[in-house]
């Protein structure tokens, strides 16, 4: 950040002719640019107190350090078990503002939770939590608050427990989803006609202004945007890049129209489960997780996105992970009483 900062001040200044100008000026303005310059960073360090977790092998505890002191001293075999939390917070940007998730892994002791690691990115944060967990030979608790031990983390989806208000919830979409179950042999599939309106109105909002901005702005500079034209029809640059301009600045909406049009099937068989057609062997991978209207097929080594963006309401996503579960507990051999994902 720092380096876009002067990267954009130094050649406003230097246009400015501000150096041609009285050295008095020059030594003021330049002080002020340095102290601005200065200041965030003088403030994170008054103001802010670093915290972190240390895990200590050779006592067998767990060290809690705020701005290198020790706060408290936890053993590690009094820690009941792990949990995983998430929050958020929104910071500005200059188009606006940006909310941002940050998921951590808590350790639960004597009614206290200690926080021991945390990521922006889940599939990461759970792989650490995880190796805690065995680590420190302690279950985790899931956020259907069923205990999973340690020794099952590496359990793939088709052997894990299904929570019992999966099993027995009724699964059913929202009209405006557009989706249909179908049985296909012996296989079962969840099929999406979504037609998202609003994404469409977006895009087509944003395509329109990025065109204006990248024909106009880049075009005026070099004497290619339609105010520039002399003749009709305009010279080879200028239509190669009147048709450029279009091209590139409505991909917003040539995406949003792919993502529609596109096939959404979600596929599960007795022993793999199908992405748009994509195999996914259920023994290669250990849990299917939700988070923010996305899919992850998860293990300890990879991990595999399919967003629902644009497959349902989002309030119909956990009904889509509830039927993935339900079909692949009945179709591998579960049942409602000892089903297991």
């Amino acid at each position: 950040m720092d380096i876009v900062v002067l990267g954009i001040l130094i050649p406003t200044l230097y246009s400015s002719e501000i150096f041609n100008t009285d050295p008095l000026i020059l030594v003021v303005v330049c002080g002020m640019g340095f102290f601005f310059f200065l200041m965030p960073h003088f403030l994170l360090k008054v103001l802010q107190k670093p915290k972190w977790t240390e895990i200590d092998s050779i006592n067998r505890s767990i060290r809690l350090m705020e701005t290198n002191k020790q706060v408290k001293t936890i053993p590690w075999d009094s820690l009941q078990f792990l949990t995983y939390s998430e929050y958020t917070y929104t910071v500005k940007t200059k188009n606006g503002s940006k909310t941002i998730t940050v998921y951590t892994v808590l350790g639960q002791w004597n009614g206290e939770t200690i926080p021991l690691a945390e990521s922006t990115i889940f599939p990461e944060l759970r792989l650490i939590g995880e190796r805690i967990a065995k680590f420190l030979k302690v279950s985790i608790k899931n956020e259907s608050g069923v205990l999973i031990p340690y020794t099952e983390l590496d359990l793939p989806i088709h052997k894990r427990k299904i929570p019992k208000e999966v099993w027995e919830s009724e699964i059913t979409f929202s009209p405006s989803s557009q989706i249909s179950i179908e049985k296909i042999g012996q296989d079962n599939l969840l099929k999406s006609n979504y037609n998202p309106k609003l994404y469409t109105l977006v895009a087509a909002s944003v395509s329109f202004a990025f065109t204006l901005m990248i024909h106009f702005f880049i075009g005026s500079a070099f004497d290619l945007s339609v105010t520039s034209w002399e003749t009709f029809p305009p010279n080879t640059y200028q239509v190669t890049f009147f048709i450029l301009s279009f091209g590139f600045g409505f991909l917003p909406l040539a995406y949003v129209w792919w993502n529609k049009k596109r096939k959404k099937e979600i596929k599960i068989s007795n022993d793999v489960m199908y992405w748009n057609g994509k195999l996914y062997p259920f023994a290669n991978w250990e849990e299917i997780l939700l988070k923010q209207n996305t899919l992850y097929l998860v293990n300890d080594h990879s991990t595999e996105t399919y967003s629902l963006h644009f497959f349902c309401e989002p309030s119909d996503s956990i009904q889509v992970l509830n039927w993935i579960q339900k079909e692949i507990g009945k179709l591998s051999g579960g049942n409602e009483e000892f089903g297991r994902f």
